[in-house]
């Protein structure tokens, strides 16, 4: 039997119907990057905060708010799903016109270029997720995110956004603005050893465009699918998909789902690759794991000659090893170099421009036998996104939610978003010779991983991270 490293993660997307009316009628020119600012004020307001991005055309009718024209969703030139009645040709642009449907077009389908460049951008926001994740984590306490999940639902959230959110989405992800080959991209981004799913469920009431629909099953390979009425079987169908999409491994995502829950967006990873070169469980034995002062005794997985590319690198003042998996898999390991090194050292020098020179470096490393020392891993971690966007400085999804090329219906904003991710790292079977005891030769190479660590499932292929965090407490 071979060894598993099997995290799974979810990430779950929750819009409600949103209730936006005017707090404050006389407050209308906050900046737009004032989050607290938007949360009071009108449709009206908004609209005219966001008019240099606008036609000038634009009629009164299509600014005013809700509570002056209740027909307002159907103004355009039309026909209302619900009515079925037709509104009198306006000379103001339709909301059509206002914002064209899902770009799904790829001039550079064929070569890599795409793919190159989703890559270097997922690699940067990655390392801008983990000091979001850090930042609202406890200190010195485990963590473990997948940037590729997160940037799946992003980017499947980018296909129906419009102009503000558009460009908003695109910044915080890293993306070269109108990035056209980003789904086409995105949509190669797929591995023997792991696998992908997104899924949209919206209400019965909010009707989703045609051409969104189409997008995104040529893409993302799902089709919206309609909730019912019934809270409860709602929520048993939404947790059913979780569970058949990550090997019930995550079972119940969510505990309740409110009765006016409009659209939910659901991604799911989840990762089953093995190591190599296996490991022999007779050499796994308690030994010490050093936090700052304390010591303590964890599983630790050894081999005498384990095939690992290492070096240290002198801006972390990190050991960096990687070792080879399964599918063009690899595990990459940064820890301090020393005791006197910490990992909240290494963590705030790391910048994207430094993480990729250190990938990079890996790339053309030798690997070599290695007396290599690494603890069994078990990792559990659950986050509210929402803070983890706030911390990115993106507030649309809860104060100015632009999903026009999904929908016609503005009232929408986002009430949860919740990642979720179970990591386990392990060994499984035995190996033909097995040594009980350990006997270094003085010139064997040694990388002990003796110490909290940061970690990175890489894909070589595309080279971009799958999941990432840290260890403070391998046994947690």
């Amino acid at each position: 039997m071979a060894s598993r490293l099997t995290p799974l993660t979810l990430l779950l997307l929750l819009l409600l119907a949103g209730h936006r009316a005017a707090s404050n009628p006389d407050d209308s020119n906050h900046s737009f990057t004032d989050p607290e600012s938007l949360q009071g004020e009108s449709k009206g307001d908004i609209l005219d905060i966001l008019k240099g991005t606008m036609p000038k055309t634009v009629s009164i009718q299509d600014t005013v708010s809700s509570s002056t024209l209740p027909e307002t969703k159907e103004t355009n030139t039309t026909v209302s799903a619900t009515s079925g009645s037709t509104t009198q040709p306006t000379t103001q642009p339709t909301t059509e016109f206002d914002c064209p449907e899902p770009d799904i077009s790829c001039p550079d389908l064929g070569n890599h270029s795409a793919e190159m460049m989703l890559g270097d951008a997922l690699t940067d926001f990655s390392v801008k997720l983990y000091h979001a994740f850090s930042a609202v984590k406890k200190p010195r306490s485990n963590m473990a995110f997948s940037p590729f999940s997160i940037a799946s639902l992003l980017t499947q959230v980018l296909l129906g956004a419009g102009d503000s959110t558009k460009k908003n989405l695109e910044s915080v992800l890293s993306y070269p603005m109108n990035f056209a080959c980003v789904h086409q991209a995105m949509k190669a981004f797929r591995s023997k050893g792991f696998s992908s799913a997104s899924q949209i469920f919206h209400s019965p009431d909010l009707a989703i465009k045609n051409a969104f629909v189409n997008a995104s099953r040529s893409l993302y390979g799902s089709s919206p699918r309609v909730l019912g009425n019934d809270s409860q079987v709602n929520l048993e169908l939404i947790n059913a998909w979780v569970a058949e999409n990550t090997n019930h491994k995550i079972s119940r995502l969510l505990d309740s789902l409110p009765a006016d829950a409009r659209l939910v967006l659901l991604n799911a990873v989840s990762l089953n690759a093995k190591w190599k070169k296996t490991f022999d469980p007779k050499n796994t034995r308690m030994e010490p794991f050093y936090v700052k002062s304390s010591v303590k005794k964890v599983l630790m997985m050894s081999s005498k000659k384990y095939p690992v590319a290492h070096f240290t690198d002198q801006i972390l003042k990190a050991k960096v090893g990687q070792l080879q998996l399964s599918h063009n898999l690899s595990l990459v390991i940064l820890v301090p170099q020393d005791m006197k090194q910490h990992l909240e050292d290494v963590e705030q020098a790391l910048s994207p421009s430094v993480f990729k020179a250190i990938l990079k470096k890996l790339e053309m490393t030798k690997i070599q036998p290695t007396l290599l020392m690494i603890p069994r891993i078990k990792v559990k971690s659950s986050q509210d996104m929402l803070t983890i966007m706030e911390k990115l400085e993106f507030f649309d999804f809860s104060y100015d939610l632009n999903l026009c090329r999904m929908t016609e219906d503005p009232d929408l904003q986002v009430s949860a978003m919740q990642h979720q991710i179970t990591l386990e790292l392990m060994e499984s079977g035995v190996e033909a010779a097995a040594a009980t005891a350990v006997s270094v030769a003085r010139n064997l190479l040694i990388f002990h991983v003796d110490q909290p660590f940061l970690f990175v499932l890489w894909d070589q292929q595309h080279k971009f991270p799958v999941f990432m965090g840290r260890v403070y407490d391998p046994m947690a």
